[in-house]
């Protein structure tokens, strides 16, 4: 006798999680490199906290649906996000009984570009899912790494939040395509059947 079983998966996505994450710490950082204000405590909190932690559960429960693309990435930019916030802290209260040296523009530029790069190839794989809002997140992602990079203030402060407010935008999309309360062709995941 030949039985199929199939399981169906009704576990809620960790994308919006993921995107929230991302949108807040990019948005804070986005406002903060533009002048809005300079508590860089909240920003560095917000980094560890949602740039941080929320991607990388978003990555890890992602990993358990078998979800490479979306496990990697936010996994990679939780880190991002860890590394940064730490850079920041070693190198301006201190950390493990001494402050570390700032660090140098050559190695910030050389930080910003690799991490850039990786996100570049990261938004060719995004065409591939074809949803708009992901698409768009990611060319500003792309656009903040090598913005900061190469030529930092209001500009590369502007491209950030803009990354900011994409990723929020694509983390409610998420949520309110899945709930059937927004009509958002083309930007939001089909609904699975």
């Amino acid at each position: 006798m030949n039985s199929e079983v199939t399981i169906k998966d009704t576990t809620a996505s960790p994308a919006p999680l993921g995107f929230f994450g991302l949108g807040f710490a990019a948005t804070f950082l986005g406002l903060m490199v533009i002048g809005v204000f300079d508590d860089a405590v909240m920003v560095i909190s917000t980094a560890i906290f949602l740039g941080g932690f929320a991607q990388l559960f978003a990555s890890w429960q992602l990993w358990k649906k078998g979800d490479t693309f979306g496990a990697s990435a936010f996994g990679a930019f939780a880190l991002f996000w860890f590394s940064w916030a730490f850079i920041q802290i070693a190198t301006t209260i201190g950390i493990f009984g001494g402050m570390m040296e700032p660090m140098s523009a050559s190695a910030g530029f050389w930080y910003l570009i690799v991490w850039g790069v990786i996100a570049t190839l990261l938004t060719i794989v995004t065409l591939k899912i074809g949803l708009k809002a992901i698409v768009v997140t990611f060319i500003l992602l792309d656009l903040t790494f090598f913005s900061l990079a190469l030529v930092g203030g209001i500009i590369a402060g502007v491209i950030t939040l803009l990354l900011g407010i994409a990723s929020l935008y694509t983390a409610v999309a998420i949520i309110m395509n899945e709930v059937g309360k927004l009509n958002c062709p083309g930007l939001c995941p089909p609904d699975e059947a």
